[in-house]
């Protein structure tokens, strides 16, 4: 697998220190169960983590969490196969049934509307919520990411993911991928050991039901078009996402773009660590 298309939807998996997450809420999502987090007071935001991340690793660990719950009830949530969050083998279990389980999230708070921000592989389901109910959302935040308005350049990583999570070593693209430039290639015996924390903190069944079912998630030109919602995608100039915006921007001038320079997709260097990305969102949100 190329270097590029990993990079394009997993996120760098370093640990850091983090804040303490508040108490863990879990909700029934059409029978899965979803771990959620809430705090502060004022215009609801859902924020929605990448692929093989965690509402703690992508939301709270970098503060945004705590920053945006200054004047807003914010909402983190673990996404369906990931976290503390069941993990259904089912293909038929994704898709776009991860972006009803917002919708659910919503109900089950009695919140009529939301701001929705998804980070990566939550960008996408926040593209396809939008275009399924737009009636619950103030506004869409797409980071590190785009509305999936193609399957075909996710094809051949979704097909290689579920091949290699079904494999003996279901992390080696990750593990190579995040070797220094240059770096002589791991052996066999510590691509193992690099992933052992993965394996254990994932269930690699799920990540690939996830990857079989993904396709559901995309959205068509016209059903993008047809979202009022204010939208606003921000990115680093050093994700290959950033890539997509001419064309975005042209096909759909009403979606704004914010791209951060020196940004990368996660990591140390990722939007989500980066000041800009709230210097970018919050003047957005109160304008939505």
């Amino acid at each position: 697998m190329k270097r590029t298309t990993l990079l394009l939807v997993l996120t760098v998996t370093t640990a850091f220190a983090q804040p303490a997450a508040p108490p863990d809420q879990f909700f029934d999502s059409n029978g899965v169960r979803i771990r959620y987090v809430e705090q502060g007071q004022g215009v609801p935001i859902v924020l929605m983590h990448g692929y093989s991340g965690t509402l703690d690793r992508h939301f709270i660990a970098n503060g945004v969490f705590a920053d945006l719950s200054k004047d807003h009830r914010a909402v983190a949530v673990d996404l369906r196969g990931h976290g503390k969050s069941g993990k259904p083998h089912d293909p038929k279990a994704y898709g776009e049934e991860m972006a009803r389980d917002v919708v659910r999230l919503l109900d089950h708070l009695k919140i009529q509307r939301a701001h929705v921000a998804g980070y990566s592989l939550g960008a996408f389901i926040a593209g396809r919520l939008a275009t399924m109910h737009p009636e619950r959302l103030l506004s869409v935040v797409y980071i590190a990411g785009l509305p999936m308005r193609d399957t075909s350049f996710m094809d051949p990583f979704a097909a290689e993911s579920i091949k290699e999570l079904e494999s003996d070593l279901p992390f080696k693209s990750l593990v190579v991928a995040l070797q220094p430039p240059g770096a002589k290639p791991p052996s066999e015996d510590e691509m193992r050991k690099a992933m052992a924390p993965l394996v254990a903190a994932n269930d690699v069944k799920a990540f690939a039901a996830l990857w079989r079912g993904y396709r559901t998630l995309a959205v068509t030109d016209a059903q993008l078009s047809a979202v009022h919602a204010p939208s606003i995608v921000i990115t680093g100039s050093d994700d290959l996402n950033a890539a997509g915006i001419p064309d975005l921007n042209k096909l759909h001038p009403r979606i704004k773009t914010v791209v951060v320079e020196g940004a990368q997709h996660g990591g140390p260097q990722g939007v989500l660590r980066r000041p800009e990305f709230l210097a970018a969102l919050r003047p957005f949100l109160t304008g939505a």
